[in-house]
């Protein structure tokens, strides 16, 4: 609970006070030797809010900075953009990418040019980035995401100690009925962070505590991080009702599924991740609510702010040569808002040989105890 309420004092300061006083905004004023910050595209919360953690270490720092994304959802209109900085001049680049392939030539051309590059959230290749920043390991996340499903099927409130695992076993070890059907609603195809999340889910589901009990078979479907399309799966969903729970690891499919769940009365309920504020509509909105009366009984997110800042503490140590994301480095993270100072350790990435990871924090639970503090900070 500690990391909760540095999370919640964090993202208190951050939110109530300005920090674009040492950014330059997307489109405003020149890039050259700035830092940049490229989301997957324009005009999503969780981006926007990764580049405010951002922006405020590079302030900290007297660093230029700048958030640029493209309209689109495409590898191809990340490049594009890409190829357009590097004419400018930036001095690093800092991308959450739309896919794993078509990023070879462009990020070559990048280090030549001497522009350090890493990745934050959904990752480039090993060969071409420098250094990858996860929010947390993609085992935690897709197992608390199916242990959440299972216990939200069987009515089961958020444990007071979080052990989520615990919870799952043992209502299921009480359960015979029928198998569990999960469903995925996810962002594209091609998207690397929730595909190896969705990987992970499927390893979970192999536990012995399923089997025979919840159906190891994920449906799977895809809205692009596009809300219209997503709405349309979420529909499709309710119009087959053939899963019990939908999994979303979007905040745009968290918000499509759960205004189509609560509009059409469907039984399915809905977990995954999530902004408070977007989602407050379909959860709990205080303690003494019976939280199985909402379409999303609890979710999941961790500090976006943070994983935004301690990218721009990565790529600024390695611009400066403070920091080699090598297995085994050490990474000093400056205090900030309400938390002290940091030392974070660089792992080997298990699903990219010769990659490494700097893992800033475990999945951290939004559900009726604290919906009414979050949904006005996050």
């Amino acid at each position: 609970m500690k990391k909760g309420l540095a999370l919640l004092l964090c993202v208190m300061m951050c939110l109530s006070t300005a920090v674009f006083a040492g950014g330059v905004k997307d489109g405003a004023g020149s890039v050259k030797d700035a830092h940049v910050f490229m989301f997957k595209s324009t005009g999503n919360t969780f981006g926007t809010l990764m580049y405010q953690g951002f922006e405020t270490h590079m302030k900290n720092v007297g660093e230029k900075c700048v958030e640029k994304s493209p309209a689109d959802t495409t590898v191809a209109a990340q490049v594009q953009m890409i190829k357009e900085l590097i004419n400018q001049g930036i001095k690093s680049l800092t991308i959450s990418v739309n896919g794993d392939e078509g990023f070879d030539e462009v990020i070559a051309l990048a280090k030549q040019k001497g522009i350090k590059v890493i990745s934050v959230d959904s990752a480039l290749k090993a060969a071409q980035r420098e250094g990858h920043v996860i929010p947390a390991s993609q085992q935690e996340v897709g197992q608390t995401l199916i242990q959440a499903a299972v216990c939200i099927k069987l009515g089961v409130p958020y444990p007071k100690d979080g052990n989520m695992k615990k919870a799952a076993a043992q209502a299921l070890a009480n359960y015979n009925g029928k198998p569990i059907n999960l469903g995925i609603l996810s962002a594209g195809v091609t998207t690397t962070v929730q595909n190896n999340w969705i990987a992970a889910m499927e390893v979970e589901l192999k536990d012995p505590i399923y089997k025979g009990k919840v159906n190891p078979v994920l449906d799977k479907k895809y809205g692009d991080d596009d809300l219209p399309k997503s709405t349309t799966q979420a529909n499709a969903f309710v119009a087959e009702n053939k899963v019990d729970v939908i999994i979303s690891p979007t905040t745009v499919g968290m918000m499509a599924a759960g205004e189509v769940l609560k509009a059409s009365k469907s039984p399915i309920k809905l977990t995954g991740l999530g902004l408070p504020s977007e989602m407050k509509a379909y959860m709990p909105a205080s303690a003494s609510d019976d939280e199985f009366a909402s379409v999303c009984p609890y979710m999941f997110l961790w500090d976006v702010i943070d994983l935004g800042y301690t990218a721009a503490v990565v790529v600024d140590s390695l611009c400066k040569g403070t920091y080699k994301a090598s297995v085994g480095s050490e990474l000093k993270v400056p205090a900030y808002g309400e938390y002290s100072d940091r030392v974070m350790k660089t792992i080997s990435d298990p699903d990219a040989p010769g990659g490494t990871l700097i893992s800033v924090g475990a999945p951290y639970s939004f559900q009726k105890a604290n919906m009414s503090v979050w949904i006005k900070r996050l």
